[in-house]
């Protein structure tokens, strides 16, 4: 069967007939890519923002990215660890970036469940870095519960992220390994090959920018397996604009994770549908030796973007060498029983705190969330820990947005008004549009639910993770605070109104 389109807020487009190629669809020359380099989140490290000289799909660029790579390395740690590093802000005006666009920064850590404390951790409401300032430390601990996958760093200064993720200036993080949900692939995994995939868009302005996709730094990349091999690939779409709609030509992914949480059990899909911000984490099993699937973005069903409106390759899966036949595997496993237990508390729950959020353009520069242009000081909604909320997600333009919070994940519960089956959580989903009976052109409206533990409480923010709409304006600040305290919602507002929010 295949989830059809008002389901895809779920991201799941089920094992079906697979989509046909497209022959306007242009062929490339695949070229050998390597993964970002790795290293440790827990011991300092330092990423230093400075600008380098990189060519992708047969243009130079200059812009700053971390660590004089354009790929920002893969870091990696424990459920339980520590995060320890620091952040330098050296960069500098480049021919895509003005110097206002470089004069300061933050960094965001995408997914993970953690303090939003100003002090050193994942704030991006009161944290400035100015260009050539000190280095910024960030240690926090990453609970020993946390969900193991996939997450990933970046920018996050508001006006401006847009420029610095498209820049290069984003990386992956990963939690331990998502396979220790699904039994069988942990046990294989010392000879499972993995693969960190890092989509870009590199769409300075997301209206007049051509979209220049690339995988690791290349328009046209060779990714090699063996007949029969089974791969582990991280994929996450850490462009700043472009949605993409990922498959592999005549082949089914086996997906184990979307955005750092595990599938209820291992699915067979044939797209990956990914927002900006997205991960999926799959198996790739080698086709027959001299095989070359495509690899390439689809069309968005029904409408999208018209620069989104043909087929792009991203290049190859080159199957080659000596065959590896594996044993077949029964079913395996998925989310555990304390991520059923979370839904199931969700979908339950009586004592709700529901808001409505409406994401639409004012005006052709401008975008908002309920009539509102983003401001650092306004307020916050303000939600204690421990209760549910129920957010009811409007898109109010004919536009693609995706809805992004920072310090949770969440259930997506209803896309315009049908339930949606429980697949995984999401800290990131896409609000999409479709043709309503006149056949006019209409935004979704999502339902998500869920709830902040005590780890949240502080100042932070929720936005449309098209980094574009967002530094237009489309984003709202949040504060989480302890129920038992009476003054917390007063609190919550100082944090804004004080004046100590810098401009995200």
């Amino acid at each position: 069967m295949r989830i059809d389109r008002p389901l895809l807020a779920g991201l799941l487009v089920l094992a079906g007939a697979l989509a046909p190629w497209h022959a306007v669809a242009q062929e490339c020359v695949p070229q050998e890519v390597h993964d970002p380099p790795r290293f440790p989140a827990t011991r300092g490290a330092t990423l230093t923002m400075a600008p380098d000289t990189y060519r992708v799909g047969g243009r130079q660029f200059v812009t700053n990215v971390y660590n004089r790579n354009f790929l920002g390395p893969t870091l990696t740690m424990e459920a339980g660890e520590r995060v320890v590093l620091s952040v330098v802000n050296a960069m500098r005006e480049t021919s895509s970036q003005p110097a206002a666009t470089t004069a300061w920064t933050n960094l965001h850590y995408h997914g993970l469940v953690v303090t939003p404390s100003p002090d050193s951790a994942d704030n991006v409401t009161h944290v400035h870095i100015d260009r050539d300032a000190p280095p910024r430390p960030y240690h926090f601990p990453v609970p020993d519960y946390h969900t193991r996958g996939m997450f990933w760093y970046h920018p996050h200064p508001h006006g401006i992220s847009t420029s610095q993720v498209a820049g290069g200036l984003s990386g992956a993080l990963l939690v331990g390994s998502i396979l220790r949900y699904f039994p069988e692939y942990e046990r294989m995994r010392p000879r499972l090959r993995e693969r960190v995939l890092l989509i870009r868009d590199m769409s300075f302005d997301f209206m007049t920018s051509p979209r220049l996709l690339n995988v690791n730094g290349s328009t046209c990349a060779a990714l090699r397996i063996a007949p029969g091999e089974r791969q582990l690939w991280h994929i996450g779409n850490f462009g700043s604009n472009h949605f993409v709609n990922l498959k592999l030509q005549g082949m089914r992914w086996t997906l184990l994770a979307m955005d750092g949480n595990p599938l209820r059990s291992a699915t067979a899909v044939d797209s990956l549908w990914l927002p900006p911000g997205s991960r999926a984490e799959v198996i790739v099993i080698g086709p027959p030796a001299g095989t070359r699937a495509r690899l390439y973005s689809a069309p968005f069903f029904p409408i999208g973007p018209q620069q989104d409106s043909l087929p792009v390759v991203l290049g190859y899966l080159v199957s080659s060498g000596l065959a590896r036949p594996q044993p077949p595997l029964r079913a395996p496993a998925g989310a555990d029983a304390s991520v059923v237990d979370t839904v199931h508390f969700l979908r339950q729950a009586e004592d709700v705190g529901r808001h409505t959020f409406r994401f639409h353009f004012p005006s052709q520069t401008t975008a908002a969330v309920n009539d509102t242009v983003y401001g650092p000081k306004d307020p916050p909604v303000n939600v204690p820990w421990g209760q549910v909320q129920e957010w009811t997600i409007i898109n109010g333009s004919p536009a693609l947005h995706t809805f992004h919070i920072h310090q949770t994940d969440f259930l997506v519960v209803s896309v315009n008004g049908r339930e949606v089956p429980f697949e995984s959580l999401r800290d990131n989903v896409p609000i999409g549009v479709h043709r309503d009976g006149t056949g006019r052109t209409v935004g979704d409206t999502v339902v998500v639910r869920f709830v902040f533990e005590k780890i949240a409480a502080g100042p932070f923010v929720f936005h449309c993770h098209v980094l574009q709409h967002e530094d237009e304006g489309m984003m709202h600040n949040v504060c989480v605070y302890d129920p038992k305290d009476p003054d917390g919602p007063n609190k919550c507002n100082a944090m804004f109104s004080g004046g100590s929010a810098h401009g995200h």
